[in-house]
């Protein structure tokens, strides 16, 4: 019979002061560097020959990914007649792109960049949802903190400074121990660098399929497969698995609110 020596529950959500101060400071940056922006637009691609090659040539490529070598289409044109078309359409469109790139950061009634800086305002809200939703809540920020998935990467690797900065909604369980070393000493900085990446991908994924409960189950599965690849065999512990005596599960409650439960046991 395994006994649970570590466990935590970790909450996935972010103030809605926290975005606002968030969205402001993108608009506000984005507004203020509006120049500078096109400066360094037109610094990295300058003429038609930077953009094929940084452009063109790159949207080239993963188009290719997509046309089958056996494909021919109505009008009789094979693949490689198809991908020589798109490159040479690509190509030629330079002279549109410069066009509305001058056109965007125009200077206005006075106002320099006015239309990039009024597209910036327009989207606002648009960003201050996306990083509600599938940002913030795993990343955290500088200002206001870190995030359940920030948490989970420290609690992993032992660091017990994380349980002065828990925040009030997480919950840990008396009597079921708290951060706990999984890896050696050597694995430490690794693991909680993949954690951390993995958690927020997960988190984002999970968000994105509308909290599909097939992509929850699989999400989780190929965070416990990582997990475990870390794991120290000498200490003893129950494999990572979803829902398993040991396990790194991103889980819903009632309210659809999502949360990352810790936890380790040991034989």
């Amino acid at each position: 019979m395994s006994t649970i020596v570590s466990h935590g529950t970790f909450v996935a959500v972010i103030p809605s002061d926290v975005v606002n101060r968030v969205m402001n400071t993108w608009l506000r940056t984005l507004q203020n560097e509006a120049q500078d922006i096109y400066a360094k637009i037109l610094a990295r691609i300058p003429d038609l020959k930077r953009f094929v090659e940084r452009l063109a040539q790159t949207s080239h490529e993963g188009y290719r990914n997509f046309v089958n070598p056996t494909f021919h289409s109505k009008s009789g044109l094979g693949a490689n007649q198809i991908l020589e078309s798109q490159i040479a359409n690509l190509s030629r469109s330079y002279g549109k792109y410069t066009k509305k790139l001058a056109f965007l950061f125009e200077t206005v009634d006075g106002v320099p960049a006015k239309r990039f800086k009024d597209l910036v305002e327009l989207m606002k809200d648009e960003f201050g949802t996306g990083i509600a939703e599938r940002t913030l809540p795993f990343t955290g920020t500088k200002v206001e903190g870190l995030s359940c998935a920030t948490i989970a990467a420290y609690w992993l690797v032992g660091d017990k400074k994380i349980l002065g900065m828990l925040r009030p909604a997480d919950k840990i369980y008396p009597g079921e121990g708290g951060p706990y070393l999984i890896t050696t000493w050597e694995k430490l900085p690794t693991l909680k660098a993949a954690l951390m990446h993995r958690l927020v991908q997960a988190g984002a994924n999970i968000v994105k399929s509308n909290y599909d409960p097939t992509t929850v189950s699989a999400e989780n599965a190929r965070t416990n497969s990582i997990v475990q690849g870390f794991v120290d065999p000498a200490l003893g512990l129950e494999p990572f698995g979803t829902g398993g005596p040991s396990h790194l599960d991103y889980i819903l409650d009632g309210e659809r609110r999502l949360w990352l439960d810790v936890q380790v046991s040991r034989f």
